[in-house]
């Protein structure tokens, strides 16, 4: 990186040089071709002493001579000489009177709001001799620049392929990441999937023994376990296929039906301990969303909370109405995350550094999903955390303008 930041550089400070050049040798040529013309005034006057060509700026030069001038020679004489020295941009030229105490342009009709601004346009003779012309290059940049075509033609080019390196370079390094990420992503699949195959395995091998049938209650048990690991197992593939379906063309489709959000949450809490608190405080909970998605979005942010909250749990789940939206909070006590992790946590397979990825379980892919559903659904989603204090993640979800379904069109959760 640093290298190709110094051929630019170079680059740069060879096309200023190279113009810096042009404008000492304009300068030179246009200081010789003056003095020529100055001379050949003054010996038509028969007076060849006393010129003198002062630079006024980077395209004024004024010319003093001891003789008066006359225009008609001066115009021949600047154009040849100009010509005969390389000069071939336009010029304006005006001469000093100094009866009216003036400068008059004589080319005034070419450029005159250009000549006319002058740095000796005033009243007041700024040389030593009452007779003296000024000549002004009003394309003098451009003119210069159009010599360096080459120059910056080279320069755009060289900007381009390194402007190409650094594309290629910056892809090396998101595809390494990326592939980093895919590669902790799989060895916590793996991980992840294990136990729960584990268990059912487990629970299938008390089960097929014969003496199991007589102890009706440690049956029982076993037949809860293979029902709950298969619902883990049934989650776990989903989250990965929801997120592989919605990075396809097309993504994935939603099924809307209006939800009483508090009646899922209930239901949600009597799954979990009482860790896990509810303040329910939007006036109207009824939302049109997709049931299936929904009850797993709110799902994986309380999981989240559980498992990056090690010690003491103290999980809310909060609504409230607000500005005609329902927002629905997950909010921990738990390890909180960085300020400078945040724009990346829903991000797929991206796991805060610092974090034992394979004590605290999941794919990485739990935000990514839960981010995909909430813009599949157009809702908004957003997190406030700080280190150490725990994290919020907050869903702002448009109410519908209908009040609580009648018991018999509700679909239990």
């Amino acid at each position: 990186m640093l290298s190709l930041v110094g051929i630019v550089s170079t680059q740069v400070y060879w096309v200023r040089k190279a113009y810096e050049l042009r404008e000492r040798q304009f300068h030179q040529s246009v200081t010789k071709a003056l003095g020529e013309v100055a001379r050949r005034v003054a010996r038509i006057n028969s007076d060849s002493m006393g010129v003198q060509v002062v630079p006024l700026s980077t395209s004024y030069y004024l010319v003093s001579l001891t003789t008066p001038i006359d225009s008609r020679k001066l115009e021949f004489n600047l154009g040849a000489q100009l010509e005969i020295n390389q000069v071939l941009t336009d010029f304006e030229y005006g001469i000093y009177d100094d009866q009216v105490g003036k400068l008059v342009y004589e080319n005034a009709s070419r450029q005159p709001s250009l000549l006319a601004s002058a740095p000796v346009s005033g009243t007041k003779n700024p040389a030593a001799s009452p007779y003296y012309f000024v000549v002004h290059f009003p394309r003098q940049v451009q003119y210069l620049t159009h010599q360096l075509d080459n120059w910056i033609l080279a320069s755009v080019i060289v900007l381009l392929i390194t402007g190409f390196f650094i594309y290629l370079f910056y892809r090396m390094l998101t595809q390494n990441s990326h592939s980093d990420e895919q590669r902790e992503f799989f060895n916590n699949m793996t991980h992840e999937l294990q136990t729960p195959i584990t268990s059912i395995k487990l629970a299938a091998d008390v089960l097929s023994s014969p003496k199991i049938m007589e102890q009706p209650e440690r049956m029982l048990k076993y037949v809860r376990m293979v029902q709950e690991e298969t619902t883990r197992l049934q989650q776990q593939v989903e989250t990965v296929l929801t997120v592989a379906r919605s990075e396809k063309k097309g993504g994935f489709k939603l099924h809307p039906v209006p939800i009483d959000l508090h009646e899922m949450l209930y239901h949600l809490a009597e799954r979990h301990g009482d860790y896990l608190h509810l303040q329910l405080e939007a006036d109207s909970p009824i939302i049109l969303a997709d049931r299936l998605h929904l009850g797993n979005v709110i799902g994986n942010l309380v999981d989240n909370a559980v498992k990056y909250t090690p010690e003491n749990p103290f999980i809310q789940l909060i609504t409230r109405t607000f500005n005609g939206q329902l927002i629905v909070t997950v909010q921990d006590n738990g390890i909180g995350i960085a300020p400078e992790h945040q724009p990346y946590v829903f991000n797929a397979y991206y796991r805060a550094p610092g974090v034992n990825t394979h004590s605290v379980k999941g794919f990485g892919l739990g935000l990514s999903y839960v981010q995909k559903i909430v813009k599949a659904h157009h809702w908004k989603l957003s997190l406030s955390s700080t280190l150490g204090q725990g994290s919020a993640f907050s869903i702002r979800i448009p109410q519908l303008t209908i009040h609580p379904i009648p018991k018999e069109l509700r679909v239990k959760s």
